[in-house]
């Protein structure tokens, strides 16, 4: 089978939707699938592509966050998909590359299907600052969302959370609940973080680590304002932020205006190949975020065998089970985080084995077969 990808971010972009793209091409191509990946990019990344089944597109910034792009030509694909042959068109994107996905399907008569990563109406402070701004975009988003949707065969959801949401705002289509896999063989218990610890001057010390955009949908600050509460019961804590976005200044002068400094490691973006090292060297991993459709880093930190603290919300209370692979606190409360990191970090050891149980219920193998189905369905 000939599958085409659309996506409005690709490499060197590393974010959910880049994960969840490049873990589906290389499953599919494992079993003898074609991908082509057809998305937006610099003039830099073009002239620096040695991959033939990856095609960029002259894009713009993004200005609210200039990582992601506007590709300008996208409906140029259409000549190479016919060339490809291609069978199915599956949309990763809702900007221009989304609507080249659609208008290529219709127009080569191709079933197409789409991957709802992210909940885009939820993003509404990039644009707007006033909060009733914030609401009548919201709703405008919503409505965009359900007009973009409506053009594809079948959605695919992430979580069962979100396939919810998307009925309950009037979306009527097919929708297929199936999550990005994880590699339960890169991501394992028997991973050594001891490298890592002393990379980072870290001995005796309790590791709680968060890896992810630094934006302010991430919700940090409950984190942030969670350590004092911390400490108190366990002072030798420190906290590892991995990853960058356009919050990071924000977030750096909250540490120092709260004299938290000596807790922080802010490590930047962190290395695909170093990730399972990082997660092996934690306690427990974080994950205060409001604004996820699935949680992918959460499942890779117990693919590893550590529980999770994450936020009582959206998709990640699916995953995260009460004194069974971690604790959910309330993601408006700091002091409910305090008391969840500290539960955890006392209890981690009984919950190592159900963590990783967890992950292995999303394998990538499991969510390539549930993927698979939907395909072939479709092709036929």
């Amino acid at each position: 089978m000939k599958i085409a990808f659309f996506s409005d971010t690709y490499l060197p972009n590393r974010d959910g939707v880049v994960t969840s793209i490049l873990t589906l091409r290389k499953a599919l191509e494992k079993r003898g699938h074609e991908v082509f990946i057809f998305c937006s990019g610099s003039r830099q990344a073009k002239e620096r592509n040695l991959d033939d089944h990856v095609f960029y597109y002259a894009s713009i910034p993004f200005k609210p966050y200039p990582d992601y792009k506007i590709a300008i030509f996208p409906f140029l694909s259409k000549k190479k998909i016919k060339k490809l042959g291609i069978h199915l068109v599956h949309s990763h994107g809702m900007a221009t590359t989304g609507w080249a996905a659609v208008w290529v399907a219709i127009s080569l008569n191709l079933p197409i299907l789409t991957t709802f990563h992210t909940l885009i109406p939820e993003a509404a402070h990039y644009i707007a600052k006033s909060e009733r701004m914030r609401r009548l975009i919201k709703r405008i988003a919503w409505g965009y969302v359900k007009f973009y949707l409506k053009h594809s065969d079948a959605i695919i959801a992430p979580s069962n959370v979100i396939k919810n949401i998307l009925i309950d705002h009037g979306l009527k289509k097919e929708i297929h609940v199936i999550p990005t896999g994880v590699d339960v063989n890169r991501f394992n218990p028997s991973i050594n973080g001891e490298p890592i610890r002393k990379l980072l001057g870290v001995k005796d010390e309790y590791l709680v680590l968060y890896i992810g955009r630094i934006v302010k949908e991430k919700n940090l600050d409950v984190l942030i304002k969670s350590v004092p509460k911390v400490l108190k019961s366990l002072p030798n804590c420190k906290f590892i932020v991995g990853g960058v976005g356009p919050a990071k200044e924000h977030y750096v002068n909250m540490i120092i205006e709260n004299n938290l400094k000596d807790k922080f490691i802010l490590r930047g973006y962190i290395e695909e190949e170093k990730l399972a090292s990082y997660y092996a060297a934690s306690d427990v991993f974080v994950f205060p975020s409001k604004f996820e459709t699935q949680g992918l880093t959460a499942l890779e930190a117990m693919a590893c065998g550590k529980p999770v603290v994450g936020a009582d919300y959206l998709a990640i209370k699916e995953i995260v089970k009460n004194g069974y692979n971690g604790y959910l606190f309330d993601p408006d409360d700091p002091d409910d985080c305090a008391e969840k990191i500290i539960k955890t970090i006392n209890e981690k050891s009984m919950m190592s084995k159900n963590a990783r149980q967890t992950a292995l219920e999303y394998s990538i193998d499991r969510c390539t077969d549930k993927l698979m189905n939907v395909y072939e369905k479709m092709i036929r």
